[in-house]
């Protein structure tokens, strides 16, 4: 069974646990599955090593620094070679070569699944942003038909409403309005014909017309 690996480990405790696990175990292993989990953790582990030489806060220039940096570098490198010899031993020559070529092939299956995954995301949301760009198009254009056509019916309204020269407030839409003489003539003909008479006269006798300024 393979241990948890703690997070809090560092590179080299990492590389050293593991190896340790398969020094002890290697004897009664039946298949190598029993010991994969402790060899990728082995490869987590150096690449924590690499990781802390080049973490930011650490001074390069520190012969401290730069001694355990070393150090914990070619331990990790012995301790995987020493596994290496290991499983090969119990398992038959060539076998830690099949673990890196499949533990290569399981990397490159993930990248590429990790990238098609952020390709089919990349279009969805491409295809979202082309949805909602018709969407504002179509959106505008309905408004666009619906404005025409309002001021295009409100022309033909006014058009087939004209103002006429008699209109006031108090107009109730009947001939009462007139005097007799465009009374008689809009109760027998229309209320067209006698405003139109009316303006006529107001043309010809506007000297006689009372005109109030407001």
């Amino acid at each position: 069974m393979v241990e948890p690996v703690s997070a809090v480990l560092t590179g080299i405790a990492l590389v050293t646990k593991s190896v340790e696990f398969v020094k002890k175990n290697i004897s009664t292993c039946q298949d190598i599955g029993e010991l994969i989990g402790h060899v990728e953790n082995a490869f987590e582990g150096q690449k924590k090593v690499i990781k802390e030489r080049e973490k930011s806060g650490a001074d390069p220039f520190s012969t401290q620094e730069v001694a355990k940096e070393v150090i914990n570098a070619r331990l990790a490198q012995e301790a995987l070679y020493e596994m290496k010899q290991l499983i090969n031993l119990r398992f038959g020559h060539g076998t830690w070569e099949y673990i890196l070529e499949e533990r290569k092939k399981r990397i490159d299956k993930r990248k590429k699944a990790i990238k098609e995954a952020r390709a089919k995301a990349i279009k969805k949301q491409q295809e979202i942003m082309e949805y909602v760009k018709w969407g504002f198009i179509t959106i505008a254009t309905v408004a666009f038909i619906g404005v025409s056509v309002g001021v295009t019916l409100k022309f033909f309204v006014t058009l087939s409403s004209p103002v006429y020269a008699h209109e006031v407030e108090y107009d109730d839409g009947s001939c009462l309005i007139y005097r007799p003489k465009y009374y008689l003539m809009c109760v027998n003909e229309s209320r067209e014909l006698a405003d139109t008479q009316v303006y006529l006269d107001y043309l010809k006798n506007r000297s006689e017309w009372l005109e109030v300024e407001e």
